[in-house]
This record gives structure tokens, C-alpha cells and sequence, in this order.
């Protein structure tokens, strides 16, 4: 009967591939969904809290600046003097309005600052002091004498003023500012705009559609994109009330049919204000449905391939096996039909057919054996055993050398190592091992040609090197390491004439005992390591490298100093000729190819810090693998001082742009002290005018003249003015009005005070005292 089971096989199989994957990604999209839910949770609360915690830092800002006004002596001057017409009190109501004007100017957001003094009726701000019922009305004042609290955040307090919006948030503070209600004598209030609030909001993913709003601890909306909400309560939206009860910081999440919504809340304990958020699941299913994109996409790849590869293994294997199964059986089927007349039936024989099987499978499982102990396999693990040390008893290591045509004296052996040089040629080449192979023939051919004075194999340790072992039949170390190192410069050599390829070999120690190998192989790698100085395409011997590393070390730092001194300077040509004198001294000291590396890489950070750019230091430190990389790859000291010299042409560069740009900005700041020098006496002189005058941006003017003189713009004129104002005093009898306004001030009190600041003194007591004098 024929066998018909392959469409079967492949049918079950593919059904258990789908039904795995659909499970598996049924469940990732369940896990995948509630970790997403709680990472939106999570990333939601806190970038609410970040907004909540900006807004709290930028009004405890705020009112920290008008606390320490309320305790200056001029605040206690106005609060607590009964009002006044003489010059002092208005000299006195002067620098509190200055002190107002300066907090307008330090915190743009604030529109206007009002102080009321309950001893005097008196209301003040900036502008104007004591103003009209027109232009202030007071009634709002007294509202607020009756609150228990030190300070309040409000919003929109019940008093006319034209400047401030209708959307307006206000502090209001108390003087004194730890005083019961009937103890109180005055009254500050600070007007910010709402968007203050609002703008905060934009850092929202959906923040910008309304749905985010600050209310306060009655459930008042104060803040809104929709500013038609600010005042109303928040209990007439659904889930207002539920979100008002709760404390702290948390969500709430509310379903109303197939529409759902996140409510994310989080409340400040400064204002006692609760920032809320409100985002509906529509706008966080795009996160969901893109997760669920994925997930289905790679489970129809994975479907795809499954079935592709339940597919072609069942052409591949399956199917061949049942048609032999099939003829097999046919051909038995035959055998039993044609005997059945005679000695009975014949039954067919699936044990011997198994046992003739499994026998194949033995055999080839006995090649694989086979070809994984062929003889290069065995000769690389048998040699590399001997030079590191796994091996020591030649008498054990004898057995294998006839079978992987090793020939050994049981004495006297030297290991050298061949690296090819020009690593960055080598990288281009696809196939280098066929260039190590080769050299490892070149090796033993020669070892064959030597008539039996030295004998030994060679094979390949990594990338770029071969390992060689020699064995002598002279007994005499000094004699057999000048037989290794004519050997060496043989294949050197050759190398170069059959392989068009340089080659640099380092000759180990000679060893008496088959165990010490190791110590000449050991010898050799240290040997190697002397290529960069050598220089490639050289045999280096234990004599060609005899110097001390650390010789001439005093000598090389200072050069190093000399070196920095000179990129400080500017100097190439000095550079170029030190960096010569240093890579000498480095040839002569017998330095290793780490520690040229490790040198060449200090030289360049400290000449870096010495040339004092952070931009050009942290190019360096951010190319440090690059630039090791670099000096790693130099085939020879020449090639590493040509890098470094690239390098330090590149710090000098860096450096004389520095300073050109440096002397232009000098000279341009001297032209601008001329200028103040010639023009002071304008009232208007300012950074706008210079930006101006001098076609440059005020901000950039200002940081350009701080960094030339050390003192900002407003000071230096205030100096310049104040050092006129002294000599006129001094030279007639000009009035102080009069020098104020040739000085550039067009308000007599401001001189006052900024002369009083400079000098100690009002400008008559200055007269009258150089005159004592």
C-alpha cells in the first residue's frame, strides 16, 4: 500500500506553528497593553507633577522677591509714616518706586505691583502714588484684611485697573507679614498675567486641545486654554465633583459607554491650587493600535515563514524519505508475492532495513569524527599545546608528530613570530588566512632545504600572525640562535619575493627542554611588540632591542613641555621640530608598541589642555577611539609623527582663530568705550543705541564687553558718569540739576542715588568734603 503521510505531516505542523504564534501574540499584546497603560499612567502623573512643581518654583519666585521687599527699610518707611510733602518722603516714595520698577524688570511677567498703606489711605505702585477713584479703586483692599491666611493666590480680585487683564492672577501679602488681621497696617498685591499658568501646559502630549485646567481648593477653574471656563466651577462637568474630594496626586478613570476617559490630577500644597488633566482613550489608542500593528505584522511574517519552512523541509526530507519507504515496500511486496507458493509467506524485513540505516548514519558519523582530527586540525592544536605550555613531555608528543608530518629534535628549540605588516592593507583583503597559509609553507619549505640543521613546523595563531617552532641539531645556544635569525631574514626574504608582502619576525629565547618552549614563545610575543620602533619588514633579536624603556624618560617629558609651549605658541615649525626630537628619543628608549601608543595619547590630551579650548578638548575626548585606533594601526614611529603633527597643526589652527577673533572683538570694544567716552552725556546712550550704531545684536554687544572689561555695560557708564559728575563739582559752582543733566540723567533724584551709591555721598556733602580737604 503506498504511504500518503507527507501532506498530513505538513498539515499538522503548520496547524501547531499558527496556533503557537497566535497565542504568543494574543498574550504579548495583553502583557504589552497593561505595561504600555501603566507606563502612560506612570509618564502622564509625572510630567504633571514636573508642570505642577514649574509653576509652584515660578510663583514662590515671585513671592520670595516680594517678601524681601516688604522687609527693606523703605517698605517700613511708607507702611508705618504718616504721609508727608516734604522732599525726603518723596526722595523715600521715589526709591521704593524704583525698587518696584526693578522687580518689573527682573520678572517680565509681572504687569503691575500695588503696596496700600492702611495708616495713610495711600496707594502706590510704579507709576503713580495716591491715585484718583478713577484710576484705582481701594474697596478691594479692605476685602481682604479679614483673611486669616499670611499670603493668598487669587485670581481676578474685585479692583479697576486699565493695564491689567480681565484674566488675571494675583498675590496678596500683608504687612506685617506675620501679624493677626487686626494687627495688619499695609497691603501688597502683585498682578501676573493667567497665561503664565496656561503656557505652562504646552508640555503635555495633548495638552493643547482645553483639556488641562488649574482650579482651586472650591473647585473655581482659574486657569483654561478656553478662557471662557476660568471662573466657573469645575462640579458642573462630569466627574468634577469626585475629582475635587481627592488629595494629593493620582488619576481617576471613567467609562460612560463606549467613550472612556483618564482624569490625571495632582494638587499644590504652596497655593493649594489642583492641576488637572483630562485625556480621552481616543487620543491614547493610537499608542495601542500601533502595538497592535506590529504584533500582527510579525505574526503574519512568522506565519509566512513557518509554513515556507514546514514546506521545504518536507520537499527536502520528508518527501525523499517516503517515496524510498514506498519502493522499498513495493520491492518487498514483490519478494513476498513471487514466494508465496512456496515456503510460505515473507514478511517484510523493517529491522534489517533499520539496521542497514542506522549503519549509514554510523559511517557518516564517523567522517565527521574523521574530518574534524584531519591533520591541519590536529597539527594547530598539537603545535599551539606545545608553545603554551599544555604540552611538556616530548616522549607523549612524539606519537602524533609522524601522523601530522611534524619532525621534532628532542632538544634545543627557538619560537619565532611572523606578522604581516600594513595592517590597513591587510583589512581590505578578503581572504587573508590564504596569505598566512602561505607563509607557514614558505616557513616549513625552507626548514626542509636547511640539510637538517634545524627542523620544526609552522602554523597560524590569529589574524595577522604565524607561529614558527625550530629545533637544532647543534647543541650550542649561541649557535643556534644565529642559525634562527639567518632562517628569519630567509623568510623575510622570500616572504617579500613569493608573496609581494612585508613581514616583520620576532625571535624568542632558545630553549634546552621540550617543556621551556613556552618561555621562547613567550619571548617572542614580547619581541614583536618592539615592531613599532624597529620599524616593519625586520627580525628582531634579543640584541637589536637590549635598551631599558624607561631610559631618556626625563628627557622625553621635558621635550613634552616643550612641545605644549610651542602649540601654545603658535609655533609649527617649532611643533614639527620638536615632535622629531621626541619620536628620536622614543627609537633610542627602546619603547614597546603599548606604550608608544599610551605616550603618543598623553602627549596629545595634555597639549589639548594646555591650548585651553573646551570645544577642541572635547573633540578630542570624543574621538579618543578613532584616535587610538590610529596610533594602533602605525606601521612605524614615522608614521605616528605624521599623525600627531596632523593633529597639533589642527590645535594650532584652533588656537590662532581663537585669538584673531578675540583681537577683532577687543578692537571693537575699545571703539565702543570711545564712543561712551564722547556721547555720556546722552540721556538715551544705552545697548540699543550701540546695537545700532555698531550693527550688532545688544545681547551679543553685552557679553562681548563684559568679557573685554570685566564690568557689564550699565556699570561702566555709570562710572564714566559719575567720575564727570565729581570733577564738575569740584571745578565750579554748577547746580546739581544742572551736572545731573550734563552727565546724561534727566531725574534729579535718580542722580542722587546712583551718585550717593558710587561715592558714599550725596553730591553736596562730596562738594563740601573735597573742599574741607
Amino acid at each position: 500500500m503506498k504511504r500518503n503521510m507527507t501532506y498530513k505531516i505538513q498539515f499538522i505542523y503548520a496547524s501547531l506553528f499558527i496556533i503557537i504564534i497566535a497565542s504568543t501574540v494574543l498574550i504579548s499584546y495583553a502583557s504589552g497593553t497593561k505595561q504600555l497603560e501603566r507606563e502612560v499612567v506612570g509618564s502622564n502623573l509625572q510630567m504633571l507633577d514636573q508642570i505642577n512643581k514649574r509653576m509652584e518654583s515660578t510663583l514662590t519666585e515671585i513671592d520670595r522677591a516680594m517678601i524681601q521687599m516688604l522687609q527693606t527699610g523703605e517698605a517700613a518707611f511708607f507702611f508705618n509714616t504718616p504721609r508727608s510733602g516734604s522732599p525726603e518722603y518723596l526722595i523715600r516714595l521715589d526709591g521704593i518706586q524704583s525698587q518696584i520698577s526693578g522687580l518689573k524688570r527682573s520678572y517680565p511677567s509681572i504687569r503691575s505691583v500695588y503696596l496700600y498703606s492702611l495708616a495713610n489711605e495711600m496707594l502706590l505702585s510704579d507709576e503713580l502714588h495716591n491715585p484718583t477713584a478713577e484710576e484705582a479703586d481701594k474697596n478691594w483692599i479692605r476685602a481682604f484684611y479679614a483673611e486669616n491666611d499670611y499670603y493668598k493666590w487669587t485670581v481676578n480680585p474685585a479692583f479697576t485697573e486699565k493695564t491689567v487683564n480681565r484674566h488675571t492672577v494675583t498675590l496678596i501679602r500683608f504687612y506685617p507679614m506675620a501679624e493677626k488681621p487686626e494687627n495688619r497696617t499695609g497691603v501688597i498685591a502683585v498682578n501676573l498675567p493667567e497665561t503664565i499658568l496656561s503656557d505652562m501646559f504646552s508640555d503635555l502630549q495633548f495638552g493643547n486641545s482645553g483639556n488641562v485646567l488649574v482650579m482651586d481648593g472650591e473647585g473655581i477653574i482659574l486657569s483654561h486654554a478656553d478662557k471662557s471656563r476660568i471662573g466657573r466651577n469645575i462640579a458642573e462637568y462630569k466627574l468634577g465633583g469626585q475629582v475635587l474630594s481627592e488629595q494629593d496626586s493620582g488619576y481617576i478613570r471613567h467609562k460612560s459607554g463606549k467613550t472612556s476617559e483618564w482624569v490625571f490630577y495632582c494638587s499644590s500644597s504652596y497655593t493649594g491650587w489642583k492641576l488637572v488633566y483630562v485625556v480621552s482613550q481616543g487620543q491614547l489608542s493610537g499608542l495601542f493600535l500601533a502595538i497592535r500593528n506590529i504584533l500582527l505584522v510579525l505574526a503574519g511574517g512568522m506565519v509566512l515563514l513557518s509554513v515556507g519552512s514546514v514546506v521545504l523541509v518536507n520537499r527536502t526530507w520528508f518527501s525523499p524519505m517516503e517515496r524510498f519507504i514506498n519502493k522499498v515496500e513495493s520491492l518487498l511486496g514483490k519478494r513476498e508475492g513471487e514466494a508465496a507458493g512456496g515456503s510460505g509467506s515473507l514478511r517484510p524485513d523493517f529491522k534489517r532495513l533499520e539496521g542497514r540505516i542506522r549503519g549509514v548514519l554510523d559511517d557518516y558519523s564517523d567522517a565527521v569524527r574523521q574530518l574534524q582530527e584531519s591533520k591541519p586540525a590536529l597539527k594547530l592544536q598539537i603545535l599551539f599545546d606545545i608553545v603554551t605550555g599544555h604540552r611538556t613531555r616530548y616522549d607523549l608528543a612524539k606519537p602524533y608528530f609522524d601522523h601530522i608530518g611534524l619532525e621534532l629534535y628532542p632538544a634545543y628549540y627557538i619560537v619565532m613570530i611572523a606578522e604581516l605588516d600594513n595592517k590597513a592593507l591587510l583589512e581590505k583583503i578578503s581572504d587573508l588566512n590564504l596569505y598566512l597559509y602561505a607563509v607557514c609553507n614558505v616557513a616549513e619549505e625552507l626548514m626542509r632545504e636547511s640539510g637538517g640543521v634545524l627542523k620544526g613546523g609552522a602554523v597560524q595563531i590569529n589574524e595577522y600572525q604565524v607561529v614558527i617552532l625550530a629545533s637544532f641539531r647543534e647543541e650550542d645556544a649561541a649557535a643556534d640562535m644565529e642559525q634562527a635569525a639567518e632562517f628569519a631574514q630567509s623568510l623575510r626574504d622570500a616572504v617579500q619575493t613569493y608573496i609581494k608582502h612585508s613581514v616583520s619576525i620576532g625571535i624568542g629565547s632558545c630553549s634546552r627542554r621540550f617543556a621551556d618552549i613556552k618561555d621562547s614563545y613567550q619571548a617572542a610575543q614580547e619581541r614583536i611588540h618592539y615592531k613599532l620602533v624597529a620599524g616593519p619588514g625586520t627580525v628582531i633579536t634579543v640584541e637589536s632591542m637590549s635598551g631599558w624603556d624607561g631610559a631618556g624618560l626625563m628627557e622625553l617629558f621635558d621635550l613634552a613641555d616643550q612641545l605644549q609651549e610651542a602649540v601654545w605658541q603658535a609655533n609649527p615649525d617649532k611643533v614639527a621640530e620638536l615632535l622629531s626630537a621626541i619620536f628620536t628619543l622614543a627609537a633610542q628608549s627602546r619603547f614597546t608598541d603599548k606604550t608608544m601608543v599610551q605616550f603618543a595619547l598623553q602627549l596629545i590630551y595634555r597639549t589639548g589642555k594646555k591650548v585651553a579650548d573646551p570645544a577642541l578638548l572635547e573633540r578630542l575626548q570624543s574621538r579618543h577611539a578613532e584616535i587610538e585606533s590610529q596610533l594602533t594601526r602605525a606601521e612605524s614611529l614615522s608614521d605616528m609623527r605624521g599623525y600627531l603633527l596632523e593633529l597639533m597643526g589642527h590645535m594650532v589652527e584652533a588656537l590662532v582663530e581663537k585669538r584673531n577673533s578675540k583681537t577683532k572683538a577687543d578692537e571693537l570694544v575699545a571703539r565702543i568705550m570711545a564712543y561712551i567716552s564722547l556721547h555720556y552725556s546722552h540721556s538715551g546712550l544705552s545697548l540699543n543705541l550701540l546695537s545700532e550704531e555698531f550693527a550688532i545684536s545688544p545681547n551679543h554687544l553685552s557679553k562681548l564687553f563684559k568679557q573685554s572689561t570685566g564690568i557689564n555695560f550699565v556699570d561702566y557708564l555709570i562710572d564714566v558718569r559719575m567720575q564727570e559728575a565729581q570733577r564738575l563739582l569740584l571745578a565750579n559752582q554748577t547746580t546739581v540739576n544742572q551736572i545731573a543733566e550734563q552727565v546724561g540723567y534727566t531725574n534729579v533724584t535718580s542722580f542722587m542715588r546712583s551718585f550717593k551709591k558710587y561715592s558714599g555721598m550725596t553730591p553736596s556733602e562730596f562738594r563740601q568734603a573735597e573742599r574741607t580737604d
